[in-house]
């Protein structure tokens, strides 16, 4: 394993082969798809590929799994690569993910199109398939310094949530940042292992997205801190409509991702950290909000005390359900 594969599995939070890196290819040309699926998946660093021919499908599966690059042909019938770039850089969920575009075209407009889009490389058709590979790692590793996404959710991460609230802070924008945090995942990621945890996390940044989408403001943020924490940063009259969204949307479904047994007795059984046998019910989210409407902020750090500190006293209450703790004070 070369150094830039090392340090690229580093920032990207990998160890070992627990994650592949996992490319999307988007290409309407049977023998490119099979080319690629080849090359990536023999490579040294093993890539997870999927692929289709669709553009459509291109950005479905973008949205539900969340790949480190995309790979997207610019000629495509039905839906071209420029119109698919369009859709993936218009949702939340998708518009930090790199795409490099396949073009067999040499028309500079073609190109500049692609980039004024957000295609953020191009490599012409055909391609020697060391310097693909060098591209996606060299792309992904760039991204993953510089945009600090976390690797599971795809979701802004610390650093650019820390640059979310600085900018706001700077402008004087009147904001409210919501700190959403699982109750009981731990003993869930335990009881049924971290695939299903790493599962509840996508689905717990997808209803968020999703809420952002369908109640929040086009300049809203949506952050993975990282673990089961997560962050919503909107303006002060417009949180209280995602907090309820979530904890009601969060409540209604979260039964769906347990087994029937433990779903209709509403809790599972776990050994705890003394060795004994302890009862956890259904995860619920808590929710603690920090906002500049009464008070000055000053400082990121602050904010994320605050929502912190709201955070533990929602989890402390011990209600059934979903609930979310609001910020009052004036100093």
């Amino acid at each position: 394993m070369n150094r830039d594969t090392k340090e690229l599995l580093s920032v990207g939070g990998y160890s070992g082969n627990m994650h592949r890196l996992k490319v999307l290819v988007v290409d309407d040309d049977p023998m490119i798809l099979k080319m690629v699926k080849t090359v990536l998946e023999n490579s040294s660093l093993g890539f997870e590929v999927i692929s289709t021919d669709h553009g459509r499908q291109g950005i479905e599966l973008a949205k539900t799994q969340i790949p480190d690059l995309i790979l997207l042909d610019l000629m495509m019938p039905e839906m071209d690569g420029i119109e698919v770039c369009e859709h993936l850089r218009a949702s939340r969920l998708t518009y930090l993910i790199p795409v490099i575009m396949l073009t067999a075209s040499a028309s500079s407009i073609h190109r500049l199109d692609a980039l004024r889009t957000g295609v953020d490389e191009y490599l012409s058709k055909p391609f020697d398939p060391e310097e693909l590979e060098a591209r996606i790692v060299g792309l992904i590793r760039r991204f993953r310094l510089t945009r600090a996404s976390n690797p599971l959710t795809g979701l802004p991460g610390n650093l650019a949530i820390e640059q979310e609230i600085h900018r706001r802070l700077s402008r004087e924008e009147g904001f409210a940042c919501c700190y959403f945090d699982l109750d009981n995942f731990k003993a869930y990621n335990d009881y049924y292992g971290f695939e299903k945890g790493d599962e509840c996390l996508r689905w717990v940044a997808q209803l968020l997205i999703e809420a952002s989408e369908k109640l929040g403001l086009e300049e809203d943020f949506v952050g993975h801190i990282g673990g089961d924490d997560f962050v919503y940063i909107t303006r002060p009259e417009h949180f209280e409509p995602i907090c309820q969204h979530m904890c009601k949307i969060f409540d209604d479904q979260v039964g769906l991702l347990y087994n029937d047994v433990d779903r209709n007795q509403g809790f599972i059984r776990v050994t705890n950290r003394r060795d004994e046998m302890q009862q956890f019910p259904l995860m619920s989210v808590s929710i603690g909000v920090a906002t500049n409407e009464r008070r000055v902020l000053s400082s990121p750090l602050q904010v994320a005390e605050i929502a912190s500190e709201l955070k533990r006293a929602a989890k402390q209450r011990n209600l059934v359900g979903s609930h979310y703790i609001v910020d009052r004070r004036s100093s």
